[in-house]
């Protein structure tokens, strides 16, 4: 899912996959209204068992 401001720029993204394992990742990236760069990012994972881990990067993304 994106968002986007008043002026058609995107600002947010959102997205959500599934693994053959059933791990669930999610990624939450904000974007600076100025430059159009990552401002911060977050990606949780969740595994089957109940485990969920989460790392936020600020000024970057991680890359996979």
């Amino acid at each position: 899912m994106k968002t986007y401001d008043n002026h058609g720029k995107l600002i947010g993204e959102i997205n959500h996959s599934r693994t053959a394992d059933g791990t669930s990742i999610t990624t939450n990236t904000v974007y600076n209204t100025y430059n159009g760069r990552t401002a911060s990012q977050t990606v949780s994972v969740s595994q089957p068992n109940g485990k969920v881990t989460s790392t936020n990067v600020l000024n970057g993304k991680l890359l996979p």
